[in-house]
């Protein structure tokens, strides 16, 4: 806007006084030489050359051409960029009121500046703040909703109680094991909101294969109950900073999903392997697999639906809870089927140098 203002009052300029005369000094039209007067004598009434003479008034025609041209750029200007902020301003009223619908981005129309990128980020920040918002809705009914049933069952176990007291012990049983329902779900809450919070805990050099050695040992324990195997596949000495007790604790999770879905006389592989510094740990099954439009949707807390049908055990947060102590500690997970039948889990995590064994000891 200003180039066009300076080229403007230029013209204006040229158009009033003509063609500026050429530098003094200039190849094509050099000026005559000055004669100089004799020796001992003063040069008197002489004139100046015309070239060297002051403009008798200042140019105020081109000077007010381009106060005028400059005024209307800056307004032209003004208008440009303030039209976009008042826009992005109704948004900020709009999204205070409660409004998480409204879209900046097709009101910045074609522009391509810095304000239109402020836009698509503000639609992108309404649109984290929509699926925020609407996850703890939906966690808020999930959580009413597993609670209401224990209760329910609670309050029917009492009723009994009171009828018939000869069936006391029977009911006492029932009240002890929906209270222990409740105690788990509620402590497996707490863990979720402290992992959403950042609150990892203690941390130190996790020796991974001790870790891992003993959780496959347990899981195959647990596994020949249902004639399942478990089969560690590779080498985890690398160490990792972290809790252990959250990690054994997100790990074991998953192993116990895998073992939980694999049907009789199949293998459950842990496979343990190094790549670019990280530790990739790979837990597949072969089960029947996640729908592929659920294989993000799993790691959501109370989600418990796999292959169409709604598993009745578990309260849905293992892998929820898997997921935040994973990504706590540096790392990641993702869930992907097997050719055939399966699911696999693959979880990686940072690993630290062994020097590191003694900094941290001493």
């Amino acid at each position: 806007m200003q180039m066009i203002a300076v080229v403007s009052t230029g013209m204006m300029f040229h158009l009033k006084y003509g063609a500026m005369p050429p530098p003094p000094f200039s190849h094509q039209h050099r000026p005559p030489p000055l004669e100089l007067p004799p020796p001992g004598i003063r040069d008197f009434g002489r004139p100046p050359p015309p070239h060297l003479l002051p403009f008798d008034t200042p140019p105020l025609e081109p000077l007010l051409a381009g106060l005028v041209a400059s005024l209307v750029c800056a307004l032209l200007m003004a208008w440009y960029f303030s039209k976009p902020i008042r826009s992005l301003r109704k948004a900020f009223e709009a999204t205070a009121a409660g409004n998480l619908e409204f879209k900046l981005t097709p009101m910045m129309g074609k522009r391509r500046d810095e304000l239109s990128d402020l836009g698509r980020d503000f639609d992108h920040m309404i649109g984290q703040l929509r699926t925020l918002m609407e996850s703890q809705r939906r966690l808020l009914h999930d959580v009413s909703h597993e609670l209401r049933s224990p209760l329910a069952r609670l309050q029917v176990a009492i009723g009994l109680a009171h009828q018939t007291p000869e069936k006391i012990e029977e009911t006492l049983s029932r009240i002890e094991l929906e209270s222990e329902r409740m105690e788990k779900l509620v402590g497996e809450l707490l863990t979720l909101s402290r992992l959403e919070a950042g609150m990892v805990g203690a941390r130190e050099l996790i020796h991974m294969d001790e870790l891992i050695n003993g959780l496959v040992g347990d899981a195959q324990f647990e596994a020949a109950a249902v004639g399942v195997s478990v089969v560690q596949v590779g080498n985890a000495e690398v160490l990792v900073d972290g809790n252990p007790e959250l990690l054994r604790r997100a790990i074991e999770n998953i192993v116990r999903n895998a073992i939980k879905h694999s049907p009789a006389n199949t293998l459950v592989r842990l496979q343990a392997e190094t790549k670019f510094q990280s530790l990739v740990l790979t837990i597949c099954d072969h089960g029947n697999g996640v729908d592929e439009r659920h294989l993000q949707t799993i790691f959501e807390p109370f989600f418990r639906e796999q292959s169409g049908q709604v598993l009745n055990q578990g309260y849905g947060l293992g892998l929820a809870i898997a997921k935040r102590v994973i990504e706590a500690h540096g790392g990641s997970i993702t869930a992907f089927n097997l050719v055939g039948s399966g699911l696999c889990m693959e979880i990686k995590l940072p690993i630290q140098p062994r020097t590191a064994t003694s900094e941290f000891q001493r």
